[in-house]
Formats: structure tokens, sequence, C-alpha cells
């Protein structure tokens, strides 16, 4: 499970927020990866020098991994659970670039400066089925990609091959694929913002209890569908945001709406719950997020680290509630 969107300040600044909402405790990290670095391709061994800086989410495995991230030419990506749709190839096709499909972001955001440029090498792109080392499964994914200027992709690996669309809804959850989330808007346009007017029957009057009637028929549940209609919701009802601050503020009370506390949603694998938040600024290289376990949102900048320099840096994340003391 996770929700993802896109939001777009006045001034132009474009933000990818997420939440990572999953079973497994993952134990995230923040990671910031140099040009200098160099990753090696868990499918086939291949080293891939880092191109372009890179700052997000993620697990030192032995080789760097991301969930998410943003880079300093000003991409954010996101993988999202993709369970039943996702398809990947049994081997490495020689010549292909061949990739487990946790190595996608990394890949992404190492290697590319445009969202052209995502596009003409994902038919060189080969998703080997390979297991997760932490977890020992082949996680199914799909990912949203966007840019400073808000274009965004959605990339899906499917029976039919990987298949990129155009994305201007800005928003993407879990299965089922991307065009069928589109399709299911089509059930929902009456639901409103503005509060609905009062009906006549038989000579009485009927007012709505107050306000919020408009949005009478959202879906409250947690499955990917019903998260993708409110995440849609809250992006387009949300009032004109013109800085990076009011940004920020906005995307975390829209994807509260979406936040899974831990026992509302059991699966198979256990507790699913929404174990930390994220918002990425592609103009500004800025980084904020707060875990399950503590609200108090942090920040890192992309831009004040030295691109030059020999290693990784990763900054362990505070599990503990951490309180603004007043008195």
């Amino acid at each position: 499970m996770c929700t993802s969107l896109t939001l777009m300040t006045t001034n132009q600044i474009n933000t990818l927020a997420r939440t990572m909402d999953f079973a497994f405790l993952l134990d995230p990290e923040l990671i910031f990866l140099p040009r200098k670095f160099s990753l090696v391709s868990e499918v086939d061994q291949t080293v891939r020098s880092v191109k372009y800086a890179m700052m997000g989410i993620g697990r030192n495995l032995g080789t760097y991994l991301f969930a998410d991230g943003l880079n300093e030419a000003g991409l954010s990506c996101a993988s999202l659970y993709f369970p039943g749709y996702a398809e990947y190839n049994d081997s490495v096709i020689p010549k292909k670039t061949n990739l487990a499909p946790h190595e996608i972001v990394g890949w992404l955001l190492t290697n590319f400066s445009t969202l052209e440029e995502v596009k003409a090498a994902i038919p060189q792109l080969n998703i080997v089925s390979t297991p997760l080392k932490l977890m020992n499964v082949i996680t199914p994914l799909h990912w949203i990609i966007t840019d400073k200027k808000g274009n965004t992709l959605v990339i899906e690996p499917t029976k039919d091959g990987i298949i990129i669309y155009e994305n201007p809804l800005g928003v993407m959850t879990n299965s089922p694929d991307f065009n069928w989330h589109l399709t299911n808007i089509r059930n929902y346009i009456g639901v409103s913002p503005n509060k609905t007017g009062p009906i006549q029957l038989n000579g009485m009057t009927f007012n709505p209890f107050g306000g919020g009637s408009g949005t009478f028929g959202l879906p409250g549940d947690y499955t990917p569908p019903s998260r993708f209609l409110r995440a849609l919701f809250g992006r387009e009802a949300i009032n004109p945001i013109e800085t990076e601050e009011e940004c920020i503020n906005a995307a975390f009370h829209i994807l509260a709406s979406v936040d899974i506390p831990k026992g509302s949603v059991i699966t198979d694998e256990g507790i699913d719950f929404t174990q930390y938040t994220a918002c990425m600024v592609c103009n500004t290289g800025s980084y904020y997020f707060k875990t399950y376990d503590n609200n108090q949102i942090a920040r890192a900048c992309l831009f004040n680290e030295n691109f030059e320099a020999a290693q990784p840096r990763v900054w362990g994340i505070t599990k503990k509630q951490q309180y603004h003391q007043l008195n």
C-alpha cells in the first residue's frame, strides 16, 4: 500500500509527497549519494556510476536501495506496491539495463535529468524477478516520477511490457493499474467541496445537516481506489498554495486523510500501517518527512551536501516522539 500526489505552488514549485504504508518494518534511513559513487546491480553485477547526486529514504543492504527520493536535476520519484499486476522477466537480457524492481528508484534518479530522458531509456530496461534481501520476496512495484514543472509519469511493469502513462492528475496509489483508477473517477464526478442546497419533497424541505455535504459519497476506506480518490479530492480542493512552506503543510494535511493507524488494516503479512510520510521538493532539493512514531517533521536539503564527496552520507531516523516544550 501507499499513496502519492504532487502539489504545485503559485510560483511554480513542485512537490512529490507520499505515504509509505507497509506491514514489514522497514527501519528506513535517509541517504545521500554523491556523484562519484557507483551502484552495483544485484541482477548482473553491472557497475553504474552516479551521474546526478540524490537523496532519499532507503536502506544500505550491501548496495543502497531507495523507496523514494529526489536528485540535483529536479526529478523526484517514489515506488509504490502494485500486487497482482506487476510482471517482471525471469532472466537477464544481454545489452539491456537489467535491474531488480527495488533498484529502479536509484537508477532513475542517479541517471536522468528530464522525463524525456526517462521515456527514452525505458525501452532498454529489463526488470528481473529478484527477491529483496530484506524481506526475501519479489516486490511488486510501480513508480511515479515528476519534474520541477509538475510534469508527471507513471511507470508500470505489466504482462504487456513496461507501460508509461502521462499523469496530469499527479496522484497514484496501488492496484489496479493507473488506467483503471482514471476510469473509476467517473463514479465520483458529483463529489464537491461545496455544501449542497435544500430539496423539496411533497411540500417538505430537507436541508443538509451541515458543511461537507458535497463530499457525501467520497469513500473513506483504506483500499487503493478509495485512497486514490481522497488524495485526488484533497489535491484539487486545496486552496491556492503560494510558498514551499504552505505546500508542505498542505501535503501533510491531504495525506493525513489516507494515513493508516496501526490495527486498521491487517494483511496476511501482518499489520499494515503508515510507517512514514515524506514530501520532496523538486526545485529546492528539500526532503521533509515524519514517521509513525515521531510526528515532528524533519528536513534535509540535497543542496547542502557535497556532490563531489567520496562516500554516501546516511542519517538514522529518530523513532521516539519529539516535542516542542513550552514551559
